[in-house]
């Protein structure tokens, strides 16, 4: 005779079920904590107790220049017998952005780094100072200790600037304010129940969404005169050279194997807000007969967007002793792009209809659900501006600056 199946509550199997799965996480937390590390990319190498045998610092870039206008990495190496360990391992501080992956790298916390030139952050980026007058003629140093002993790991590394990563100056208007998106309907209010002998309310339809604000016009762009010209630094013997003036004032320089554009764009429109969604209608009340519910409310429409501003102003003044740098400097004065169309508002709900209560009774129907809005206009782009281009004689305008001979 087979033995008697022996079944456990429900509740029984629930407590259990929740049981394993506190101690697992228990487990987990206690014991595990490196592992909970490594799923979200955070388990880093500790370095307490570690006999480091050696340790270099460098940058993470190909070419060991640095350019004022670029961000760069920090890289430290060393070879590591980490605790309770007899093995020497190569490591290394991870690579990338905030969130990248750092498991089994070292941690930028490790170290302090400083530069009179610039700022870290906390990964290890170094942000150089923008102005190109400021490293003319020297060089990027860049200091870097290691916390757990400055007085055996401290390094001073240096890197000449380069401007590579230039290729455009100047600005654009202001970009359009985003348009205010439409307040949402309400919900109609439910109606009231009957009982087997008397009939429910019919419920209350939902009010109309109301319409997304308009998106608001781009600023101009600015206003600009540059000037160019090639020079010479104690690192490069030709370089390109720009002073702009005028809305935005900068000092630029460029390869002449490179190409730059003087920007003086319009501002973008700002998008048009989106439209309020209809609000749901309200139940139909129970009863004998059952109500109808309400009718659900309309979408409010998109509202427009904004128009793009104009194209600024630009005058190109070329030195008139090398009459081909107009072919190296480009000029945009594009007017602004056009702020896209908000989006339409969604429909309400219909209402459900009331159950019926008592014998034969009939549910009510329910209600007509709302339309949805009409989706905005777009803005206009806006008009380019003007540009023109001359030669002469814009030695006066790079006078003064330290570190540049005018060629």
């Amino acid at each position: 005779m087979d033995a008697p199946v022996v079944q456990r509550p429900v509740t029984m199997l629930i407590r259990t079920s929740t049981s394993a799965l506190l101690l697992t996480l228990g487990a987990l937390t206690l014991g595990g904590c490196g592992f909970l590390k490594s799923l979200v990319g955070r388990n880093t190498i500790d370095l307490e107790g570690a006999n480091v045998k050696s340790m270099s610092v460098d940058i993470r870039k190909k070419d060991k220049t640095i350019c004022p206008r670029q961000p760069v990495q920090m890289a430290v190496f060393a070879d590591v017998i980490l605790k309770g360990e007899s093995k020497v391992q190569k490591l290394e501080t991870w690579q990338g952005r905030a969130g990248a992956n750092e498991n089994d790298k070292l941690s930028f916390d490790d170290f302090a780094f400083h530069s009179d030139q610039g700022s870290f952050d906390r990964s290890g980026w170094f942000s150089p100072n923008e102005d190109l007058r400021a490293t003319l003629g020297k060089e990027f140093e860049l200091k870097t200790a290691y916390k757990r002993r400055p007085d055996k790991f401290s390094f001073t590394t240096t890197y000449k600037p380069d401007y590579r990563c230039i290729h455009d100056g100047g600005g654009s208007g202001r970009p359009g304010s985003k348009g205010s998106s439409g307040t949402a309907g309400k919900r109609g209010q439910d109606g009231r129940s009957g009982s087997s002998t008397e009939a429910g309310g019919q419920g209350n339809y939902g009010t109309d969404g109301s319409q997304g604000g308009n998106g608001s016009s781009g600023g101009a762009g600015p206003e600009l005169t540059a000037y160019v010209t090639y020079v010479k630094t104690p690192f490069y013997d030709k370089l390109i050279a720009v002073r702009i003036e005028g809305g935005d004032s900068d000092f630029l320089l460029f390869h002449p194997e490179g190409s730059f554009t003087i920007v003086a764009r319009g501002g973008s429109g700002g998008p048009g807000g989106r439209g309020g969604s209809g609000g749901s209608g309200g139940h139909g009340g129970s009863g004998n007969p059952a109500a109808r519910g309400g009718n659900g409310g309309n979408g409010g429409n998109g509202g427009n967007g904004g128009n793009g501003g104009p194209g600024g102003k630009v005058e190109l003044v070329v030195d008139k002793n090398h009459e081909d740098l107009a072919q190296l400097v480009q000029v945009d004065v594009s007017g602004g792009g056009a702020g896209p169309a908000g989006e339409s508002g969604s429909a309400g709900n219909a209402g459900s209809g009331g159950s019926g209560i008592g014998t034969n009774a009939s549910s009510g129907q329910s209600g007509t659900a709302g339309t949805s809005g009409s989706r905005g206009q777009p803005g206009n782009a806006g008009p380019d501006g003007q540009k023109t281009a001359h030669t002469g004689d814009v030695a006066d305008h790079f006078s003064g600056i330290e570190g540049i001979t005018v060629l």
